[in-house]
């Protein structure tokens, strides 16, 4: 068996020890998980996301004061669970081109728009540039 499959002597004792059910194939994954949270712990770590819109690692240093028992990995899990994986898009500072308004200024100062114009050909083919 050991040629046939291309492993040690050692292996197939080892396999022959365990009885017919050990070498079937199956999940490697545990039968039970060492540690389940409750529906109230799932809902503090949302809530502290929404509410505060922390980063992963932000959460990872806060949580753990309150829920001593929680690691990165197990607020990662609940995060995709509840869609909450993906912090939203930060608000633009700048509003998009043309959707503004002027900045305020301070008494004595003047805001001046200057808008360049296409350039203009007169009756004589010169060439000039206008503006407002």
């Amino acid at each position: 068996m050991a040629k046939r499959y291309g492993i040690s002597d050692e292996t197939v004792r080892k396999w022959r020890r365990r009885g017919e059910q050990a070498v079937q194939d199956r999940s490697g994954r545990p039968k039970r998980l060492a540690w389940c949270m409750t529906e109230e712990e799932r809902a503090i770590i949302c809530a502290v996301r929404r509410s505060t819109g922390f980063a992963l690692d932000d959460l990872t240093f806060v949580l753990p004061h309150f829920l001593p028992h929680l690691n990165r990995d197990s607020i990662c899990q609940v995060l995709k669970a509840e869609g909450l994986n993906r912090r939203p898009p930060k608000p633009e500072v700048q509003p998009r081109k043309g959707q503004g308004s002027f900045k305020d200024y301070d008494l004595g100062f003047v805001h001046i728009d200057v808008k360049h114009l296409p350039q203009l050909r007169t009756a004589d083919g010169e060439i000039r540039k206008r503006f407002l």
